[in-house]
């Protein structure tokens, strides 16, 4: 009888004996940022505007999804545009790099991107890059796990624990810029970034000033002329457009920096609870399987002509019994761990509150709105060009 069951024996015993041996191996090492040793003139330099990351919320890991909480991930949407904006920023590769919460069609380089994990342990990122033209310069994938000494007090360093990853997205886009784009080609993508803007204003001027070729590539087929008086007033409107922005960098700078201490302690405890449910899970999981081979066993035991075994089979099937007892009792220690964590973002929740700037004598609420309100502040650009071509004409006739 044992003949029956010993493969099946054998085989839970090992598996037991390996899920308690996996270990992950984590890096401690950190990306530094890259600049251009080249240098870059400012004519050259192409602007960047980041869309805010999508919460990925569809896309949580199932082992992780009990660590996950729709408000902080929310927020994280906000911190990891930010975090990036800085790094490219700060590597002085790029022109002005914005946050920008609405349309970023118009933007010399536009970076969408979705948080697709965030506990602590591990990010990982889907980073998504083109240019004016529609052409993609990144679609890719990015990770990284950091150790405990990110959350240590005594070896934390002034930047962010997930900073290198910010950075590695910064370098490869320098990287793909120095291997494919041209001077001619950089100054191709500013000219159609204007013209997409232009034509956000005034369709019916500036729609044949782009064409899209077979593959989905803006093409220029004509320029403004040099003293185009409706592009002078549109680059005006532009400029507007970017102090609106600007300011509202002043407002993810704050929101950044509020939510940085309790951030912070959330991660490092987030951590800490990522790392007791995977030695609860593979505790429970390691008894589970040795328990099952143990009562196994002492069925088999029941079976056999040796009186040693026999005798001994009750303790074996009690002891297997014990030992799935036990895994279900890790997993409700581990449900205590998950009700812990999500009182902690609840928590978090109330530090992250909307807030209001004041923007040319108006009361603006920064808050999920964000791209409403820009939304609005566009429609105000479209009425203000409005009236200034309708005051133009007036004045011509």
């Amino acid at each position: 009888m044992l003949g029956k069951f010993r493969p099946l024996f054998f085989l839970l015993l090992m598996a037991g004996v390996s899920a308690c041996s996996t270990q992950t191996v984590k890096s401690t090492s950190f990306t530094p940022i890259k600049s251009d040793s080249d240098g870059v003139v400012e004519e050259e330099l192409l602007d960047i505007g980041i869309g805010i990351f999508q919460p990925g919320l569809d896309d949580i890991p199932r082992n992780r999804e009990e660590l996950t909480f729709s408000d902080v991930r929310m927020a994280e949407t906000y911190f990891a545009s930010y975090h990036l904006a800085s790094a490219l920023q700060n590597s002085g590769n790029w022109g002005v790099v914005r946050v920008v919460p609405g349309d970023l069609s118009s933007s010399d380089l536009a970076i969408t991107g979705t948080i697709l994990q965030s506990d602590g342990e591990t990010m990982r990122l889907q980073v998504n890059v083109k240019d004016s033209t529609g052409a993609t310069w990144i679609n890719k994938e990015y990770e990284e796990v950091v150790s405990k000494y990110s959350y240590d007090p005594r070896m934390r360093r002034s930047e962010d624990a997930f900073q290198g990853l910010f950075n590695k997205i910064a370098n490869d886009l320098l990287a793909y810029k120095q291997r494919n784009i041209s001077r001619e080609e950089v100054l191709n993508i500013r000219t159609v970034s204007q013209i997409q803007f232009a034509r956000d204003f005034a369709p019916q001027i500036f729609d044949d000033y782009l064409e899209e070729d077979r593959d989905g590539i803006l093409q220029v087929t004509r320029l403004p002329a040099e003293n185009d008086p409706v592009i002078n007033r549109i680059e005006d409107i532009r400029e507007r457009d970017y102090l609106y922005v600007d300011a509202l960098q002043d407002y993810y700078s704050n929101f950044v920096r509020q939510m940085e201490s309790p951030y912070t302690e959330y991660r490092r405890m987030s951590y800490e609870e990522v790392m007791k449910m995977d030695r609860l899970a593979a505790d429970a999981r390691r008894n589970m399987i040795m328990g099952v081979a143990a009562i196994i066993g002492g069925i088999a035991a029941t079976q056999s002509n040796n009186a040693a075994a026999y005798y001994s089979s009750p303790v074996i099937i009690a002891s297997g019994g014990w030992l799935i007892k036990d895994a279900f009792s890790k997993g409700d220690e581990r449900q205590m761990h998950v009700e812990a964590l999500a009182e902690l973002g609840n928590s978090l929740e109330m530090e992250i509150a909307p807030q209001t700037i004041e923007l040319e004598q108006r009361t603006i609420t920064l808050s999920g709105s964000i791209e409403a309100q820009y939304e609005q502040w566009r429609e105000l650009l479209a009425d203000i060009y409005a009236n200034d071509i309708g005051e133009a004409t007036s004045s011509d006739l």
